[in-house]
């Protein structure tokens, strides 16, 4: 069991009940030295010498902390450790944190509203309508080799956030660098979807590669890999290779890779599902052999693999994204 301070849109049981199926035992809290920021549509906390924020202590269990990720888009915000005050006294909990400066500051204590979103519950149901249940919660990677001859690195603006400066231990030999957030588009049956990814730039002085970074994804891994490698996913009307041309510089090469790091066993028929998707474009493709032949020689993990597609299902998917990071960036930088 999981204990997370709230302080904002995950205090309504109206949303407990659309994101996990049920509502979740709570306490009252406070969190000292901190206001709430309620500058912006949705509320953050800050640090704040003498602040005050009213809350609740939510008790969560492991699917329901990944499906509160899911909300809370992660790695927009990430799980942070605080010492709240509760009828328990003082106590260790997690806390959703923005990853990224405020853009708008209005620092408050005790605020009892949970946003400025005036159409919260219609938010929840598009939320609720547009995430995939067929799939496990999984982290997805998209990763496209970079053609380093065609573009000029001097003039990419790689950044530096709380991500690459927890990987720099791992990855000596490589530069980690953050671009920036896109929202992807696709066209699925009737519906459009939009997934908000983070771009990554992973290189050393002979390769690149540019790892599209989805953790927690609410969409079907299948459907993203399809619109992927058929070069029909879109940032703002254009394709997304013409995109990262204009606005990054960056010319990526044939279709990419695609990593799905399973939060729970993906069954034989969801397996080839995945698969089906090279199999299309390459006939000789063993599809049964590389959906049901566990690779891993690791009681640890399974892994799934072929040219183009791995899925990895560890026994222990972390609760803290950083931690799941930590152990993936060696696959992301091959």
């Amino acid at each position: 069991m999981y204990k997370i301070f709230v302080y904002g849109t995950l205090k309504s049981e109206y949303l407990q009940n659309k994101l996990l199926g049920h509502t979740l035992e709570s306490y009252e809290a406070r969190l000292e030295g901190y206001s709430t920021n309620t500058g912006e549509k949705y509320f953050n906390v800050v640090p704040n010498a003498g602040g005050c924020v009213k809350g609740r202590v939510l008790l969560v269990d492991k699917k329901d902390m990944l499906y509160i990720d899911q909300w809370e888009v992660i790695p927009m915000y990430i799980k942070a450790e605080v010492e709240v005050h509760s009828k328990f006294g003082y106590e260790r909990v997690y806390i959703y944190i923005k990853k990224d400066k405020e853009e708008k500051i209005n620092l408050q204590d005790n605020v009892e509203n949970m946003c400025n979103n005036e159409d919260l519950e219609g938010t929840i149901d598009e939320f609720e309508g547009a995430r995939d249940m067929e799939f496990p919660v999984c982290d997805i990677y998209l990763n496209y080799l970079i053609d380093i001859k065609a573009c000029d690195f001097s003039k990419i603006e790689k950044k530096q956030d709380i991500f690459t400066e927890k990987v720099k231990d791992i990855i000596k030999d490589k530069e980690f660098s953050f671009l920036g957030y896109e929202y992807l588009t696709y066209q699925s049956a009737e519906k459009q979807i939009n997934v908000r990814v983070s771009l990554y730039c992973i290189s050393d002085d002979k390769n690149a590669i540019l790892s599209v970074m989805l953790p927690v994804s609410t969409c079907n891994p299948t459907k993203l890999w399809e619109k992927s490698s058929t070069e029909k996913l879109e940032v703002e009307g254009r394709g997304f290779a013409e995109y990262l041309d204009s606005k990054y510089n960056i010319k990526v090469l044939d279709e990419p890779k695609i990593i799905i790091f399973s939060s729970g066993e993906i069954n034989e028929s969801k397996r080839l599902e995945v698969f089906s998707v090279e199999k299309a474009a390459n006939i000789e493709f063993d599809i049964g052999k590389a959906a049901n032949t566990d690779i891993s020689k690791n009681k640890d993990m399974k892994i799934y693999e072929s040219e183009n597609v791995k899925i990895e299902i560890p026994n222990n998917f972390e609760v803290c994204y950083i931690d799941r990071l930590k152990s993936l960036i060696q696959t992301l930088s091959v």
